[in-house]
């Protein structure tokens, strides 16, 4: 399917790159390393990344671009790092001329709009990206190498979550060679606030524990606004709780302004996608998420027990 999904670009002049709701890391170098060598391998096309993307990035790497509705409506839309046109930041999505995808995560069979190449074995979309332009000869400048680099550190934890090292490390080498810098991106990531700090210390001593091996906390938005962190953000630091002895299952429930709450799950052995899965989110086996329609405690219950029945699965059958 990629050879489709090139032919799809080779195809038309107008491309617009979208990425997932509350980009992170790896959605934003996506979509920026795109295109960036889109743009050079094919001066004649028209380009654009849509979204909010990274914002401690932007002036490091690259702004995101405005776009029009009627440029939308004339392009082909490229979806990065999410599974369907339901999960893009920008719904304008639902208005290009046609679609496909370039994605790492499980596939759930939803997107059936175009061409699309997904490599659930692939550490983040970055490195497919990498991967892609490395084998077909595209060019790339060095705020794309960047943007990519940075999408490869971010969803491998910093290189500790990897399938492949040698072609992992290959790739983020070739990177470097077209002018990636890892120091200052590495020194915009290590940036943090007080405010940060003081809901690590919350963190810490809120969190509760189930009796096969799950660890986890619940935020409500009372809590999250006296730390004046949205839930998206909060959910974004539920690996301060991972990888304690004991408990290889962590999540956060965090809720939001209108009374959903956003869930995110980790794991170091037990298959936790499926269960995001079930509730209508996704992600990677160890790694998934999902915005669940409220905050009752008898979901979040439910929740938590299915989590906690996986890791006594996983334990009986080790």
């Amino acid at each position: 399917m990629l050879k489709e999904v090139l032919k799809a670009i080779e195809d038309n002049d107008s491309i617009v790159i979208f990425g997932h709701s509350f980009p992170d890391g790896d959605c934003y170098g996506s979509q920026i390393g795109l295109r960036e060598s889109l743009r050079l391998s094919y001066p004649y096309k028209k380009v654009y990344a849509v979204g909010s993307g990274y914002r401690r990035f932007h002036e490091r790497i690259s702004y995101m671009d405005e776009v029009s509705d009627e440029v939308i409506k004339q392009s082909l839309a490229i979806l990065v790092d999410g599974n369907d046109l339901s999960r893009m930041e920008d719904s304008r999505v639902y208005q290009a001329k046609c679609w496909a995808k370039l994605d790492h995560h499980v596939d759930t069979g939803h997107f059936v709009e175009g061409p699309q190449f997904v490599d659930d074995r692939a550490n983040s979309c970055c490195e497919i990206i990498t991967r892609i332009i490395m084998d077909y000869g595209l060019k790339l400048n060095k705020a794309g190498a960047e943007a990519l680099y940075l999408g490869i550190l971010t969803d491998t934890g910093r290189f500790q979550y990897i399938y492949d090292y040698i072609s992992a490390f290959k790739e983020v080498s070739w990177l470097c060679e077209q002018g990636c810098e890892p120091g200052p991106l590495n020194k915009i990531l290590n940036i943090t606030y007080e405010a940060v700090m003081a809901f690590k210390g919350y963190v810490f001593t809120h969190y509760q524990k189930t009796e096969n091996g799950v660890i986890y906390l619940l935020l409500d938005k009372e809590t999250l606004k006296e730390y004046n962190l949205p839930a998206n953000k909060a959910g974004n630091m539920v690996n301060l709780l991972g990888n304690i002895d004991g408990y290889p299952v962590w999540a956060f429930f965090c809720e939001n302004e209108d009374g959903t709450n956003h869930a995110e799950f980790r794991s170091n052995g037990p298959a936790v996608q499926p269960i995001a899965a079930n509730h209508g989110g996704g992600g990677h086996l160890h790694a998934a998420g999902v915005t669940l329609d409220n905050s009752s405690e008898e979901l979040i219950n439910q929740i938590i027990k299915e989590l906690d029945d996986v890791v006594k699965a996983f334990k009986e059958n080790k």
